[in-house]
């Protein structure tokens, strides 16, 4: 049997590191290329591995700058490689899917380091989880490192999930903006701009700070619902020093991560304070209103009349960080659906690693897949190294 024409493996564990993401899609090709009709796409199946705690662990110090290591680094990328070839061929397995019915796998691998253009002399990114390895246990083609090319020609290398969202969503106008909030919250305004960016960060603070206040056992924990955050106050002296970071007014394009967005910045804004004894909950409740107000105010920046706003990510199962999105935007004036995308019909835990098995589409037919608007790259590249089954 060969490959089956249009299917493809996307898979990406990210910045909250909470899991990997699997998705299996099929790809309906335009009939003319030449055609500005776009390509369709149909998630067949999806579903999101929790990782081994150690390897969880392991992926979040090798992810600080402070606590990293070259031996450290290496040990991941070969550990993580192993761990998603071994669960996409169980995956597949599970699902009735043979792994030569698969075109291609498009893997986006962990992000360990991003220092974008203007955070460093050298800018770069780093993705790790071996694609060597994911092709070597799957026996596909894999197809991964889809973030250095754009760099390569002046962009920031993220974000990509812009193209993707406007094949998905494009079809409910261009008063849509489309919000994923992983660890870091990023938009893809589907008003013909073709700009997407960064607002800041998603769950990564209140993660790491609800995880330093609460014994978790198995899984790391997170504040569910936002109920803890939802029993305490914002101090909202304390958001207006977070909100003067210079990260939330600059101009996109811009990428971040959590090598910028952590406990130490935590520390960082509320040491100069008054010194008062603030508690633990109220901190949360000031955190979680964070990352409403700087995605709110991201998409007011950009979109004066925002009419829907589908969610994706783990963010959205947080009912009371929803809520404060949807207060933020009336706020603002702008009157929104604010919905998770299943309201849509969309799997919202499926739509990033969709979007990298559509990239592994795109590189396997020398097709480019940055949006120059979003990245700041020079120009639409082809992205992706291709390793051979």
């Amino acid at each position: 049997m060969t490959a089956e024409k249009g299917l493809f493996v996307g898979c990406m564990t990210g910045t909250s590191v909470d899991g990997l993401d699997l998705a299996l899609i099929r790809v309906s090709e335009p009939a003319d290329w030449g055609s500005s009709q776009r390509e369709t796409v149909e998630v067949v199946a999806a579903e999101t591995l929790p990782l081994p705690r150690d390897l969880q662990n392991a992926l979040l110090t090798c992810g600080q700058p402070e606590s990293s290591s070259v031996e450290l680094l290496g040990s991941c990328d070969s550990w993580l490689g192993d761990f998603i070839g071994q669960s996409i061929r169980h995956w597949l397995a599970k699902i009735g899917v043979a792994l030569d019915r698969v075109t291609a796998i498009g893997s986006h691998g962990q992000t360990v380091r991003h220092r974008p253009p203007g955070s460093s002399n050298h800018p770069f990114t780093l993705q790790i989880g071996d694609p060597n390895r994911i092709a070597e246990v799957t026996g596909i083609q894999t197809i991964a490192d889809f973030r250095r090319r754009d760099m390569a020609a002046g962009g920031q290398g993220a974000p990509l999930a812009p193209a993707f969202h406007q094949v998905v969503f494009g079809h409910l106008g261009p008063q849509t903006c489309v919000v994923n909030i992983g660890g870091i919250s990023n938009l893809s305004p589907l008003d013909g701009s073709s700009q997407g960016f960064d607002s800041g960060p998603g769950n990564c603070l209140m993660d790491e700070w609800y995880r330093l206040h609460h014994a978790t056992v198995g899984a790391l924990g997170y504040d569910a619902g936002g109920e803890w955050a939802a029993g305490g106050q914002c101090d909202y002296d304390l958001l207006n020093r977070f909100t003067e970071d210079p990260y939330f007014t600059k101009a996109p394009p811009k990428s971040t991560g959590r090598e910028y967005f952590n406990l130490r910045w935590i520390e960082q804004c509320v040491t100069p304070m008054d010194g008062h004894q603030r508690s633990a909950q109220n901190l949360q409740a000031t955190l979680l209103e964070l990352t409403a107000r700087s995605i709110a105010q991201s998409i007011a920046s950009v979109m004066n009349n925002a009419r829907f706003v589908p969610i994706c990510g783990g963010g959205r199962l947080n009912t009371h960080l929803m809520a404060r999105i949807e207060a933020n935007l009336t706020e603002s004036g702008n009157d929104c659906e604010v919905k998770a995308t299943e309201y849509w019909n969309v799997d919202g835990d499926a739509i990033e690693a969709s979007a990298f098995a559509w990239l592994a589409y795109r590189r396997s037919y020398n097709l480019t897949g940055n949006l120059s608007a979003a990245t700041g790259a020079e120009g639409e590249r082809v992205l992706g190294a291709i390793y051979p089954a």
